[in-house]
C-alpha cells in the first residue's frame, strides 16, 4: 500500500481531476458491500474517529485503499468541499417539502451544507429551531443564545445567499417538532450525528399512520483538524465557523 496515499484523509483534487477518479467510483459503487461499509462507516466509523485517514480504515475493515477513498470522499467534507458545493446551481428538486432542524447557535459550513442539501432535494425547506425553553433541557456545553438572536442570524444568512425566499423556520418545542404530525413533509435532511432521531422521527409516523419520510444524510463537516466543526468548538475558539484552526 502506498504509504502517502495511506496517510491522507482528503482525496487531493488531482486526482479527482483524473478521469480514472470517476471509473474509481463507479466501481466501488459497484461493490456487493459497498452500501453495507457505507452505512457502517457513517453510523460507526466516522462518529468515533472522524479524521480517520484512507490507510486507517481500508486496514480497520480490510478493504480496498480505492473503497475507502470513494467512502469517506462521499461521506466527509473539509472547508474546501463546503465552499466548492455550495456554489453549484440546485437541481429539479424531488420533493415539495423537506426538513431539517438545529440550534444554530453558531452558524457554520456544517448548518451550510445541512441547509444546501435540503434545498437541492426540496422546493421549500422547513428549517426547525429548538426553542429558548426546549434549549434549557437540552444540557448544552455552552451558551446558547435566545431564539430570537438565533433566527435572526440565520434569516440573515439565508438572505444573503438567496436561499430565505424557499425557507420556513419554526420553533421547536421537543426533539420532533412538525416531523410526527404533518403528511406534507417528505424529507428529512439530517447530518451522521442525528441519523437515530430521523429513525424515532420513522417510527412514530408510522404508529400514527403516517407515510415515513425519505432520510437523507448529508456529509459530516470537519475542520482542519479532522474534529467535526461544532458550536462549542467555535465558542472556545478552537476554530472559526468554517473550520480554521485559531
Amino acid at each position: 500500500m502506498n504509504n502517502v496515499l495511506s496517510s491522507l484523509k482528503k482525496v487531493p483534487k488531482e486526482y479527482k481531476n483524473n478521469p480514472l477518479w470517476s471509473v474509481l467510483v463507479e466501481l466501488v459503487r459497484s461493490m456487493p458491500l459497498y452500501g453495507e461499509h457505507k452505512s457502517y462507516i457513517r453510523e460507526v466509523v466516522l462518529m468515533e474517529n472522524p479524521g480517520i485517514s484512507f490507510g486507517e480504515l481500508a486496514a480497520l475493515l480490510r478493504i480496498p485503499i480505492g473503497e475507502a477513498m470513494v467512502i469517506l470522499d462521499e461521506l466527509r467534507m473539509w472547508r474546501e468541499d463546503v465552499e466548492e458545493e455550495i456554489m453549484k446551481s440546485f437541481p429539479e428538486p424531488k420533493y415539495k417539502l423537506v426538513a431539517i432542524g438545529g440550534t444554530f447557535n453558531e452558524i457554520h459550513y456544517g448548518h451550510l451544507i445541512l441547509i444546501y442539501t435540503a434545498l437541492k432535494y426540496g422546493e421549500k425547506v422547513l428549517i426547525g429551531v429548538t426553542g429558548d425553553e426546549f434549549v434549557k433541557i437540552l444540557s448544552k456545553s455552552h451558551p446558547v443564545k435566545p431564539y430570537n438572536e438565533r433566527i435572526g442570524r440565520l434569516r440573515s444568512m439565508l438572505s444573503s445567499r438567496n436561499w430565505l425566499n424557499r425557507c420556513e423556520i419554526v420553533m421547536l418545542n421537543d426533539p420532533y417538532g412538525p416531523t410526527i404530525e404533518e403528511p406534507s413533509i417528505e424529507a428529512l435532511v439530517v447530518s451522521p450525528m442525528t441519523y437515530t432521531r430521523a429513525m424515532e422521527i420513522n417510527e412514530i409516523r408510522l404508529k400514527k399512520g403516517l407515510k415515513p419520510l425519505e432520510v437523507i444524510v448529508c456529509p459530516l463537516v470537519v475542520a482542519d483538524d479532522g474534529k467535526p466543526i461544532s458550536s462549542t468548538r467555535i465558542i472556545n475558539r478552537e476554530i472559526d465557523p468554517t473550520g480554521k484552526i485559531l
